[in-house]
């Protein structure tokens, strides 16, 4: 019994330290990606993350596309994160044809994005799909949002953060 006992006494801090989750997310060809790579780059970032089967994603991604379209080349950039997983490559892929997304997009293994929205929130899960999260030219994070977002009123959020 006290042998145990002191093995766990040994090994119960190193059990509360297990290793934090990865933060790397792969792009469409299975290159790793870390979000730092996109935001803090002296543009606005839009992350629009999606599932292929989500119908509101299906809906709002135009809109993410004409935002992109329209701010690309001045002030604001789109990246999107596909949460249907590595598995669900094909499904991706065939997302973003159908719909002609201009904008980079990456795919979540199923924990780097958790860990990435934890780390930015401190909440444990983002809550589904479509997410959009908005960070400041400087890469910090200034606003969250579960559902859709119109290019109109990301327009606007960024006018009136920006002063």
């Amino acid at each position: 019994m006290r042998k145990w006992l002191a093995v766990l006494l040994v090994l119960f801090p190193a059990l509360l330290m297990a290793a934090p989750e990865k933060e790397i997310l792969l792009d469409l060809e299975g290159r790793p990606h870390a979000l730092d790579e996109y935001a803090g780059r002296g543009k606005w970032l839009v992350v629009m993350v999606w599932a292929s089967d989500c119908a509101v994603c299906n809906r709002e991604v135009h809109e993410m596309i004409a935002f992109h379209q329209a701010h690309r080349e001045t002030d604001a950039a789109v990246l999107g994160i596909s949460v249907d997983g590595p598995g669900g490559k094909e499904n991706a892929l065939a997302f973003i044809k159908r719909h002609g997304v201009n904008f980079p997009n990456l795919i979540d293994d199923g924990k780097a994005f958790k860990a990435i929205y934890l780390r930015a929130t401190g909440l444990p899960w983002f809550g589904g799909t479509p997410m959009n999260l908005v960070y400041s030219p400087s890469g910090e994070l200034l606003a969250r949002r579960i559902g859709p977002l119109g290019k109109d009123e990301l327009e606007a959020f960024i006018k009136q953060a920006g002063n």
